[in-house]
Formats: structure tokens, sequence, C-alpha cells
């Protein structure tokens, strides 16, 4: 094993990975199962990119009611998917990332 390939703490390695054939496949995992993607606006660049609307929460409420596609695929967090569910109960919504937190979420009145 060489050096060069030995991790450095602090620095990512680079990934091989088209991002082009990335957002191909997405696309066509889209179609495949009938899915929009929402993405909020503090979700990772790379997720924002992909999605088919992004947008604050109450933003992204209102677009998932707008969607005609029967699956929507949440990128923010649990009370934003539930929002999304409420509004469009005959979509199926997906949440992605069960462990994403916001810091306003779960706070009280």
């Amino acid at each position: 094993m060489s050096t060069s390939s030995l991790p450095i703490a602090g620095i990512e390695p680079e990934s091989t990975e088209d991002p082009l054939a990335l957002m191909e496949e997405i696309d066509a995992l889209k179609k495949e199962h009938q899915a929009t993607i929402l993405a909020h606006y503090y979700v990772d660049g790379e997720l924002q990119d992909i999605a088919d609307f992004t947008g604050d929460s109450l933003k992204l409420a209102r677009d998932a009611t707008r969607v005609d596609s029967p699956t929507i695929v949440f990128c923010g967090v649990h009370f934003m998917a539930e929002s999304a569910k409420i509004l469009s109960p005959e979509k199926r919504v997906l949440l992605p990332d069960l462990q994403a937190g916001c810091s306003l979420a779960g706070k009280g009145a």
C-alpha cells in the first residue's frame, strides 16, 4: 500500500463517481418510481441540484399539493414531510434521512 492512498485526517477522498451519470441514474429512478424530489434550502447543494422543487418548509408543503406523482421524496425534517402528507394524504411521502434535525423543530411555543 502506498502512502498516497492512505487517508489524511480532515481531507475527504475525491469521488471517482461521475456526477452526471449519478444525476442520470436519479432521473431514471424518479421516472421508474413516479417520484418527485422536494429539498429544503438548508440541505446540501447537491440535493437541491437534483430536486424538482426547493424552498422553505411552507413553500415545499404547498408544492407537495401540486405535484402529479404519487411519491414525494422530502429532503428535510420530519415535520416537513408530515406537513406534506397531511396536505396530500393520497401520496406516499418518503423521508430519506430519518436523523435529519432542525434547530426549530420540536421547540415549544
